[in-house]
C-alpha cells in the first residue's frame, strides 16, 4: 500500500514556503520521498474546528479509495500565537489522541518560531539579493519577523505582502542552494529522472547567481558553463576532478 504524509499549515505564506521546501528536498534527495500533500486551514484556530473533520470526511475516505495509507500528519503553526495571545488556543493533546484513533501512526507538531517570516529571514543574503539591496542591513526594526520583513522591503522601496504574493521571494531563497544542485547533478547518472528537474532549477536561477558577487566562484563558473550545455558542465568538472 502506498504511503502518504499530510502537512497542515495555517496560512498562505506557509503553504508557499512548504511547497518550495518539498520541491527542494525532492531535487536533492537520492531516494524517492514519501508523497506529501499540503492542506491550508486558513487560520490557526481551525486546527481545533476543521482539522479532524477534514481528515475524517475528506482525506481518509479519498485515501482508502486509492489504496493509500496516511501514516503521518504534521501540523505547522506560528508559535507567536501561543506565546503572546492564548497558549491554550489549540488543545494539541486532544488532537493527537483523535488522530491516533483514526489509525494514523504519527502526529508531528512543527512549531515555527515565532512565525514563518522569522524562518525566511534566516536567509537574509538571498532576500537582499532578490530586493536588489546592495548591502545586508545590520539590524531591522520590528518586534517580530513580519514587522522586520516589512522594514527590509521598505528599504528597497517595496511593500511586503503575506500569502501567495511571497512566491517569487521564497523561490529566491533557492539561489544559494544552486551549488548543492550542481553537486547532486554531477553525482547522478545521466538517465536519472531527477536530472531534468535539477537542470530546470539551475536554468531558472543561474542568472541571479551570476549577478550575485557573494556566491562562491566555483558555483558561478558552473552557472556560466551551463550556458554551453550541461554536457559541458559534466566534462569540465569531471576533468577538474581527474587532474585536481
Amino acid at each position: 500500500m502506498a504511503q502518504r504524509v499530510i502537512i497542515f499549515v495555517e496560512g498562505d505564506t506557509d503553504e508557499v514556503f512548504f511547497k518550495e521546501l518539498l520541491e527542494y528536498y525532492k531535487s536533492i534527495n537520492p531516494a524517492e520521498l514519501v508523497p506529501c500533500d499540503i492542506c491550508n486551514l486558513k487560520g490557526v484556530t481551525r486546527y481545533t474546528s476543521k482539522l479532524l473533520a477534514k481528515l475524517k470526511n475528506d482525506i481518509l475516505p479519498d485515501a482508502r479509495k486509492k489504496n493509500i495509507n496516511i501514516h503521518t500528519v504534521c501540523c505547522s503553526y506560528d508559535t507567536d500565537v501561543f506565546e503572546v495571545r492564548n497558549p491554550l488556543i489549540v488543545d494539541w493533546g486532544t488532537i493527537r489522541k483523535s488522530v491516533k484513533k483514526m489509525g494514523i501512526e504519527n502526529f508531528i507538531q512543527i512549531g515555527v518560531c515565532s512565525s514563518i517570516e522569522d524562518w525566511i529571514l534566516d536567509d537574509m543574503e538571498s532576500i537582499c539579493s532578490y530586493l536588489k539591496l546592495k548591502q545586508i542591513p545590520k539590524s531591522l526594526k520590528g518586534a517580530d519577523g513580519n514587522a522586520k520583513l516589512c522594514d527590509l522591503y521598505a528599504k528597497a522601496r517595496r511593500t511586503y505582502s503575506k500569502g501567495y504574493a511571497t512566491h517569487e521571494m521564497i523561490k529566491a531563497l533557492e539561489v544559494k542552494m544552486i551549488s548543492v544542485w550542481f553537486h547532486v547533478f554531477l553525482q547522478l547518472p545521466k538517465d536519472d529522472k531527477r536530472v531534468e528537474e535539477l537542470k530546470k532549477r539551475i536554468v531558472e536561477n543561474r542568472k541571479a547567481v551570476l549577478k550575485n558577487k557573494r556566491i562562491r566562484k566555483k558555483t558561478r563558473i558552473a552557472c556560466l558553463s551551463s550556458y554551453l550545455g550541461f554536457g559541458f558542465v559534466r566534462f569540465l568538472f569531471g576533468f577538474a576532478r581527474r587532474t585536481g
